[in-house]
């Protein structure tokens, strides 16, 4: 009885520490604070309806801030932001510019519920608490409900610079925004990136008729690798046709919800549309062509050598491929994981992304 205390003891002792030192291989917080502000100066765009006062100023955090873009539709009086940034340094720097323009920020829109686009929202709101911070129905429930999971995932990823605890947006039902008398068209529940979510998970996009501006959200990107995560052959038809149908519209600006400032000027209205469109085709045809997520993934990397954002890449394509415990990006994870059976591996992964992804999304 005693010989099976000890053995049981051991086991303990060992499974213990099997668990810590797999732990200490995790992926260590990024410094999500640049050193050095890189990029042309951002760009302010003017309407080109007579008499309109409205303008638009396209903000873009750094590389290793994911590039997030927000944009600024300013009036004489007022001024309304869509997306409130990833981290609290981005966000400062986008409050800074908000407070430069001395108008009353009365809107903070949320177009869809990633946490890159919403975290900012806690630094905004102690800036200028007056304003109001909502969303479109669907997005604003999804937001709500991943608030946990998301500020967890700040936090392990960005560090001191995880800008939490995130702000719940309040639900908007409705398909415009006024900023001055003049009006912002709202089309909801496009098709776009997803990541854990179902392959429905909702966009809002927004039009603004006195500048003939497009923002278009996640559902664009330029000059970085696309989220691909969570998509299926459905979702990216509809995805494309949406991009289709853009590049017939009568705009002359569109702002990709990610873009290298680096790359700000080379945008275009057509080349964001047209970017956004290929890469998704050579990603399916990278897909359909590969048998691992790694040969996918090299693939892509030679075809777009030079854009950033490569941890959508990786990220999108271990999602699709159903590699669950590499989302954690953990070599000692990995490696114990490659002694087990293959059949196991794949009940694990597939259990843990299920439960993952059933709370991060409403039935």
């Amino acid at each position: 009885m005693l010989y099976l205390l000890y053995i049981l003891i051991i086991l303990i002792i060992t499974i213990t520490a099997l668990g810590v030192w797999i732990k200490g291989g995790g992926q260590k917080a990024e410094n999500s604070i640049p050193e050095v502000l890189e990029g042309p100066e951002f760009k302010t765009y003017k309407a080109v309806t007579p008499e309109s006062p409205l303008r638009l100023k396209h903000f873009i955090s750094q590389s290793n801030e994911i590039n997030v873009s927000s944009s600024l539709v300013m009036g004489h009086k007022e001024i309304i932001v869509f997306t409130a940034q990833a981290t609290k340094y981005a966000a400062e720097r986008l409050a800074d510019e908000i407070e430069k323009t001395g108008l009353k920020l009365t809107y903070v829109y949320l177009d869809h519920a990633h946490l890159d686009h919403s975290q900012g929202a806690s630094v905004l709101i102690k800036r200028f608490p007056d304003a109001k911070f909502v969303g479109a129905p669907r997005v604003v429930a999804l937001q709500k409900l991943r608030i946990k999971a998301d500020d967890k995932m700040a936090l392990k990823r960005y560090g001191e610079n995880a800008a939490i605890p995130s702000v719940p947006f309040e639900a908007l039902d409705s398909n415009t925004l006024m900023i001055e008398g003049r009006e912002i068209q709202l089309t909801h529940n496009q098709y776009g990136d997803v990541g854990i979510g179902y392959e429905d998970e909702p966009h809002t996009i927004a039009y603004i008729p006195d500048l003939k501006a497009l923002l278009p959200t996640d559902i664009c990107y330029f000059g970085a690798h696309m989220m691909m995560g969570g998509t299926t052959p459905k979702s990216r038809a509809k995805w494309k046709e949406q991009l289709r149908s853009y590049l017939k519209m009568d705009v002359e600006v569109v702002i990709p919800g990610h873009i290298p400032r680096t790359w700000s000027d080379k945008l275009t209205p057509k080349t964001t549309i047209e970017y956004s469109l290929k890469y998704i085709e050579d990603y399916e045809n990278a897909l359909e062509s590969s048998k691992s997520s790694d040969e996918v993934i090299a693939k892509m990397l030679e075809l777009y050598p030079e854009q950033e954002h490569t941890s959508a890449l990786y990220i999108g394509t271990l999602i699709n491929f159903g590699e669950t415990h590499r989302l954690l990006f953990n070599p000692r994870l990995e490696k114990v994981m490659s002694f087990l059976p293959k059949s196991f591996v794949k009940w694990f992964d597939k259990n843990m992304f299920e439960s993952k992804k059933k709370a991060a999304n409403l039935l």
